[in-house]
């Protein structure tokens, strides 16, 4: 067979592959607009690019009518996720619908470590529990799940995000959805399943999105005793989150390797070996991870650089607090260098 009847017969399967991906998406949201009498192009829109743009969407003074107008169509845009969802199942390899969730205990031996290094003793029971409960690998059982636990809530750009983050790693995603975020977090931490597979032996994904539940998440909500100024997990600044999810990522691969010296040496590799980590922040994530391995308490490292400062002052004091974050509070993005599987 020649090279150019190779390329002809891939670019025809590629065709197909998307002309049915939109025929999915068109049949899911006529379905969904259909009992209530409402526009399919809207709803499909939706799908499309996670944009609400019918009448009483968004924030604003509305009338009743436009209120219930919105709550109509979004009900009628989380059925059209799951039917689109349960479509595009079927366009998927056997052996993908088939393979089980990921493992709890597989996500619990990766967080374990990092809530033992940052998480005070009586609380580190409660939020290893959080942690592996609320993180999802989006294969395809994992996807399904996820999209069950985001889909009652009031974002659905999460769920949106799920169904496109999965399908996009079987090439099942319009060209025009972009996909740049490996893991998200918020009430949930979600990693896409090509970043769980990866081959960079720095990255962790499942690690990285539990830290941003780890400063997310307050105790306070599970029942546990809080002192003065204690709101989180880990309270960690707001501006330091993602240089400390990286570097707790990082760090939990270096552990694995044993006495001090041979983490070192692991960490002065990890510049130019890390291939998965944004050009931009790994000097900087780098510097701080060889300062954690060096460290008797690396994670102690970790926290006492991104941790929140408060200043003491004899008077009353006007604390800043952390901002309050929508539900997604983080999106751990692609580098500009793909992933190795």
């Amino acid at each position: 067979m020649s090279l150019d009847y190779r390329i002809v017969g891939s670019t025809e399967m590629e065709h197909e592959k998307f002309t049915a991906v939109n025929q999915c998406i068109r049949e899911a949201a006529q379905q969904a607009a259909a009992p209530g009498g409402l526009s399919a192009p809207l709803i499909e829109r939706f799908l499309r690019t996670a944009d609400e743009t019918w009448d009483g969407a968004g924030s604003g003074r509305f009338t009743t009518a436009q209120f219930q107008n919105n709550e109509a169509y979004r009900r009628a845009a989380k059925h059209a996720l799951r039917t689109v969802f349960h479509m595009l199942a079927n366009l998927l390899p056997a052996e993908a619908q088939l393979a089980p969730r990921v493992d709890p205990e597989a996500i619990r031996s990766r967080v374990a470590p990092m809530v033992t290094g940052l998480v005070q003793e009586d609380w580190q029971e409660v939020a290893t529990r959080e942690l592996v409960s609320r993180t999802f690998v989006l294969n395809f059982r994992g996807a399904k799940a996820a999209l069950e636990v985001e889909l009652p809530s009031c974002d659905m750009e999460s769920a949106w995000r799920i169904l496109w983050a999965l399908y996009g790693d079987y090439g099942l995603r319009p060209d025009h959805i972009e996909m740049t975020c490996d893991g998200l977090a918020g009430d949930y931490a979600h990693v896409r399943w090509f970043a769980y597979e990866t081959k960079d032996p720095y990255s962790d994904v499942v690690v990285h999105e539990a830290a941003h539940l780890l400063h997310y998440l307050k105790p306070r909500n599970f029942g546990l005793h809080v002192r003065r100024h204690q709101e989180r997990f880990v309270d960690i600044d707001f501006n330091q989150r993602e240089l400390f999810a990286y570097a707790c990522e990082a760090y939990s691969r270096l552990v694995l390797h044993g006495p001090r010296k041979a983490r070192v040496s692991f960490a002065e590799k990890m510049q130019d070996e890390a291939f998965s980590f944004p050009r931009g922040e790994i000097k900087e994530v780098a510097a701080l991870v060889m300062d954690a391995a060096r460290a008797r308490n690396g994670w102690r490292v970790i926290w006492e650089a991104t941790v929140i400062r408060r200043a003491r002052k004899r008077a009353k004091a006007v604390t800043s607090q952390p901002l309050e974050l929508d539900k997604l509070v983080s999106k751990r993005t692609i580098p500009a260098r793909s992933y190795s599987t």
